[in-house]
């Protein structure tokens, strides 16, 4: 799965995230800290209504959205 294997070091990938503004901040950030194979594996769940749909229902996935919206100053 793309998540676990996102980076070595999860929470600063998350506060990099984070951090950004906008859309194109976050996708260039996001480009320049994955690898092309996970930057793939990404995309491709991302197009994928139904993949996204499951993704999101992991407990794995509800525990990132809890790290992407805790206070930014955290």
């Amino acid at each position: 799965m793309v998540v676990v294997s996102m980076s070595n070091n999860f929470d600063e990938l998350i506060k990099g995230i984070k951090s950004k503004k906008s859309k194109e901040e976050t996708q260039d950030y996001l480009m320049k800290n994955l690898t092309p194979n996970q930057n793939k594996k990404l995309k491709e769940v991302l197009s994928d209504k139904e993949a996204v749909k499951k993704l999101l229902s992991t407990p794995m996935a509800q525990e990132l959205l809890k790290k992407f919206t805790e206070d930014k100053n955290d």
